[in-house]
């Protein structure tokens, strides 16, 4: 479980930094007008200043609101977020994610209910949520998915690898089962903890 706790989070930090800092140069941008100064095709920088410190967006934040930069930003760590729900019903390396999902109705319903959520606050949030008035178009939208269902192919990346490889958060008798020369506690068929010797 550790294993993918730090990792998934090593991936969806590189991928929102890279979204961040890289940004204008990897989401495209079909609206025109959002733009401004930079008609490259690419979504305008959410930096208020540039490196120099010259002024970037700080000259149409005031007219425009929160850049669309800063909301595909959003909206990419939450929908990473989400779909690595799914991802952490299954805490030891089960391949299928998927099995006995509708068995827990409850899941289903926060699931969907955080996703239309998700969906209303990008497009139609606004100032309340900080977010760009005209929201997110298609190509935008589809990229953040895709940075979203990436954590499923992080996921079965690392189902392949030893969990030996991310620090131990506690006892674990599924670790301590498979790697019993690196366990500290054993566990016997009764679930009695032993103290390895």
């Amino acid at each position: 479980m550790s294993k993918h706790i730090l990792y998934q989070a090593l991936w969806q930090c590189f991928t929102l930094f890279l979204f961040l800092f890289a940004g204008e140069y990897l989401i495209p941008e079909s609206d025109a007008n959002l733009m401004y100064d930079r008609p490259n095709g690419y979504i305008y920088p959410g930096r208020l200043t540039e490196w120099n410190g010259d002024p970037l967006y700080i000259k149409y934040a005031d007219k425009e609101g929160p850049s669309r930069h800063y909301t595909f930003i959003f909206t990419a760590f939450v929908l990473m977020q989400i779909f690595n729900m799914i991802c952490c019903r299954k805490i030891h390396d089960e391949w299928n994610i998927f099995d006995g999902i509708f068995k827990n109705p409850m899941f289903v319903i926060l699931w969907i209910a955080i996703m239309g959520g998700q969906i209303l606050i990008t497009t139609f949030g606004g100032l309340v949520f900080q977010t760009n008035f005209k929201g997110l178009d298609g190509p935008q939208w589809g990229i953040a998915y895709l940075a979203g269902l990436s954590t499923f192919v992080i996921n079965v990346i690392l189902k392949c690898l030893p969990d030996w490889i991310a620090p131990c958060m506690g006892d674990d008798r599924v670790f301590n089962a498979r790697y019993p020369h690196r366990a500290t506690k054993l566990h016997n068929d009764d679930g009695v903890v032993e103290e390895k010797e």
